[in-house]
């Protein structure tokens, strides 16, 4: 199961200086520092490939699968070997960190080995290079924990996925927390709670044979962090289960018995080896800890339940929340209200030809109903000259036309604007009916003869005189 706050703003805003600093110390110890591993580990291989230790080792290796009956493993050793790939064959041999340490003890291959001298320069040789890693030399051994790797596993990372994953859970969750206690306090959340990471993988792995690098444990205490400050005041969660997701409102601290219980049972349905679900238990409990002085603190600064959404709203225009609503209405089949509610985005639109093209779209679904007429008429009234205005002007002129029911409702004012744009255009068949309608509904219009004679010039000069002549008859 996948679980996510999905929160905006809870304070009365702070800028995220932490979780920005985080963020780019560990990009920059990834694509910088890291990087330069690949071309180490290419070395490596080569001197591997061209030395005494695969005729040694990998044999042994076999061996030694054998007799302890790992089967599984030995399978996949043998299709590799079968393949000649030798360096996923070094991969799969270094990853078992019981066999490596069982080797470099001397207790796998001894000096009754007819090749034990060439073989052990040759080992020392590639230790000395796996040494020059940046990756191994800073991260997290569980056979040699020290403070220093404790603190720097932190901010690096297994491959760009790794990354990118624990930076988007990081954006997602650290910004209220660093709002909530302030940028100092989260830094030292974040480092503190990443050392209990490392705490909490060496008790799952018992010490065994092992490393760490990630952010992830340290990303899990600030996810405690999340869950004990905000307590429970009730916040919307994205979940994932399988295949079905959705968001749902829940108190803050429930999330963090889900989490651990989430931990748990991963570290012992799947093991601690590829994913160390240790330190992400250890986080989770870390950062709850830590940040039960500062809850008070905390609460001080949150907003009143409920105002976050008031925040959110007012930050946005009015027309997008409009249309947002009306879209979530369409989608719950509630059309009637999904109307009014594009009616009400057509009226705050200002000009936006996406906004009103959108509403237009739904309201002409139903032409007898009174949005579909205020909506049409936002439209009309456009004053915009770029092309998108001036299609979308034109279109709806003619659609009002022919589905308005009972009948169109055009403003005096409006009206007269379209004449004026017609004339423009030379939209000759609108610019007439639109003079027509004028006529119709307001002949009573100060200047109408003004009007109907600029409409009358516009045709001849256009070359329709039979229009121009037809509309001439027309009395004011």
């Amino acid at each position: 199961m996948f679980m996510m706050p999905y929160v905006t703003r809870l304070t009365r805003g702070s800028f995220p200086l932490g979780v920005i600093l985080v963020v780019l110390t560990c990009a920059i110890v990834f694509f910088g520092f890291q990087s330069g591993d690949e071309k180490r580990y290419a070395l490596m291989g080569d001197y591997y490939a061209s030395s005494v230790l695969p005729a040694v080792e990998l044999p042994a290796y076999e061996a030694y699968l054998r007799k302890q009956g790992e089967a599984r493993q030995l399978k996949q050793f043998e299709a590799l070997k079968q393949s000649r790939a030798l360096f996923p064959t070094l991969r799969l041999m270094q990853a078992d960190e019981v066999f490596m340490g069982r080797l470099r003890a001397g207790s796998i291959i001894t000096d009754a080995h007819p090749q034990f001298d060439d073989w052990q320069r040759a080992r020392r040789q590639f230790d000395a290079m796996e040494k020059r890693l940046f990756t191994e030399r800073f991260h997290f051994d569980t056979e040699h924990p020290t403070w220093l790797t404790a603190i720097s596993h932190q901010f690096m990372h297994g491959g760009t996925g790794h990354i990118v994953g624990n930076m988007i859970v990081l954006i997602l969750v650290g910004p209220a927390v660093e709002a909530l206690i302030g940028t100092l306090p989260f830094l030292l959340l974040f480092v503190l709670g990443g050392i209990g990471a490392a705490a909490g993988h060496w008790l799952a792995t018992q010490g065994a044979p092992g490393g760490l690098v990630g952010a992830s444990g340290a990303i899990a205490a600030v996810m405690g962090a999340f869950a004990v400050l905000l307590g429970r005041r009730r916040i919307p969660f994205f979940y994932f289960v399988f295949v079905f997701f959705d968001v749902i409102r829940a108190p803050a601290l429930l999330a963090l018995p889900i989490w651990l219980i989430n931990e748990a049972l991963q570290f012992f349905w799947l093991g601690n080896a590829q994913v160390a679900y240790g330190a992400h238990f250890g986080g989770l409990l870390v950062g709850a800890l830590l940040v039960l002085p500062l809850r008070r603190r905390a609460l001080e600064r949150l907003l009143p339940e409920g105002a976050e959404d008031t925040a959110e709203a007012a930050a946005k225009p009015t027309a997008e929340l409009a249309i947002h609503e009306a879209r979530r209405l369409m989608s719950s089949q509630r059309f009637d209200e999904a109307r009014r509610a594009y009616a009400r985005a057509a009226s705050q639109a200002r000009g936006n030809a996406g906004v009103l093209r959108e509403c237009l779209n739904v309201a002409r679904l139903a032409p007898a109903s009174a949005e579909y007429h205020a909506i049409v008429a936002c439209v009309l009234a456009l004053r915009g000259q770029d092309a998108a205005s001036q299609a979308l002007v034109l279109e709806s002129f003619r659609d009002y036309l022919q589905k308005a029911r009972p009948l169109p409702q055009i403003a005096p004012e409006t009206a007269v604007a379209l004449i004026e744009r017609f004339s423009q255009t030379r939209c000759l068949p609108e610019l007439d009916r639109c003079a027509r309608l004028l006529h119709a509904s307001a002949p009573a219009h100060p200047g109408l003869d003004q009007i109907l004679a600029l409409a009358v010039h516009a045709l001849r000069t256009a070359g329709d005189p039979l229009r121009a002549t037809e509309l001439s008859k027309l009395k004011v």
